[in-house]
């Protein structure tokens, strides 16, 4: 198979968008991602798209990022105000465990120990999904991933499908309303099974797929954004009240933090047929197309000659997202990028109104005075391409004392 990479802007973004081009990012971890709607073509795409699009709704978001995720983060870092220490990758995965467990249609319940479970299944099925980044042996990656898969669907997938495919049931009966089913892609997939001939195999893959893709990406943009605070504020002391004070200024800083921090470096495609890009790029059918989403997201043309830098308060022109192609564009765009990212320009004719899961997050540990732990430095992984973080320690001191 041959291979091309696309760097410049105008080329990824027309690749992502090609409907001659299907997704190829994870295809070494295929055996955990068949069947998930990230993964799926054309009109198989097109019809799970629209089901759970329904669930995705920016006044569930408005929801979560005013209640949900606040509630959560207070209550993770109540016990270490003042001097404690808490590992930020682990507050926001937590955090974003519970709601993308919960838009899944796992049945959590209150039982930490169960919470512990699903936070380590969760752990290994995302490494293993997204193996292609790995460096290193990746058969044992791929091997841990099956187990955790298989402990997944005993532990939570079947009990949570006994409990849905019930009240389904009742439903048809009349004795219930379908009002009472719950709100998750699970009960969506299955009420809609026979129209949409989707296998157990591969509902089983998009259950487990939302918690570890919400709740590890998000929390990696999160520590992304930390990261660049930081250094800010270590460049700019008197920005930190202002941050704090500002939520709008935060996403700021989230958005270019983002463009700068993709979630995966590179994006892949294989052509399923002869195409052409705008630009006069030859795709010939079963090539590899590999997209620097990291330098797309750099165009000089694009960005200006200080690309490469943290800079929030650039020009962006118009008709081009502050977040570059973070999210992805065209079909694929991610289905959550509202919620972690919130609205570019916020409606005026609405009162909903959205800043995003890393920009809430951001203001409440910066409003108790988070700092990085001096004795432990953050962590990154380096046996991923991605150089995801491993651990960001922080600890909080009273706001007054900075």
């Amino acid at each position: 198979m041959s291979i091309i990479t696309l760097s410049s802007w105008v080329d990824a973004k027309a690749a992502l968008r090609n409907r001659d081009l299907r997704q190829g990012l994870y295809d070494e971890g295929v055996a955990l991602m068949h069947g998930v709607i990230v993964n799926l073509h054309g009109a198989e795409h097109n019809a799970r798209r629209r089901l759970e699009n329904r669930l995705f709704r920016r006044d569930t978001f408005a929801f979560w990022e005013k209640d949900l995720i606040p509630h959560n983060i207070y209550e993770s870092i109540q016990p270490h105000i003042v001097g404690g220490q808490v590992d930020l990758l682990q507050l926001a995965r937590l955090t974003m465990m519970r709601i993308s467990a919960g838009i899944a249609g796992i049945d959590l319940g209150t039982d930490p120990d169960r919470f512990s479970l699903l936070a380590d299944i969760m752990a290994s099925l995302a490494r293993a999904s997204s193996v292609n980044h790995f460096i290193g042996d990746k058969q044992s990656v791929i091997e841990q991933g099956n187990a955790a898969l298989e402990l997944f669907a005993k532990e939570f997938f079947e009990p949570a499908r006994k409990n849905r495919l019930a009240l389904i049931e009742q439903v048809s009966q009349q004795t219930k309303s379908a009002d009472d089913l719950p709100k998750d892609v699970l009960t969506t997939l299955l009420v809609n099974h026979d129209n949409l001939e989707i296998s157990d195999e591969s509902l089983l893959h998009e259950i487990a797929y939302f918690p570890w893709v919400g709740s590890h990406s998000t929390s990696g943009a999160f520590v992304n954004l930390m990261d660049h605070i930081f250094e800010w504020i270590r460049h700019n002391p008197n920005d930190r009240e202002k941050l704090v004070n500002d939520i709008s200024l935060l996403q700021r800083f989230g958005f270019e933090s983002l463009r700068l921090n993709p979630a995966s470096p590179e994006s892949s495609r294989v052509a399923v047929a002869d195409t052409t890009l705008e630009s006069g790029v030859l795709i010939s059918q079963d090539t590899r197309v590999t997209i620097d989403m990291r330098a797309a997201n750099r165009d000089v043309k694009v960005f200006g000659s200080d690309s490469d830098q943290f800079n929030p308060f650039r020009e962006i022109p118009e008709g081009i997202a502050a977040w570059g192609l973070s999210f992805g564009s065209g079909f694929h765009a991610c289905i959550g990028q509202e919620l972690v990212s919130g609205l570019e320009s916020q409606p005026a004719d609405s009162e909903i109104s959205l800043t995003g899961a890393i920009a809430t997050m951001a203001q409440i540990v910066l409003s108790h005075g988070a700092i990085v732990d001096p004795q432990n430095p953050p962590r990154r992984d380096e046996q991923s391409a991605r150089k995801n973080w491993l651990s960001y320690p922080v600890i909080f001191r009273s706001p007054t004392t900075l």
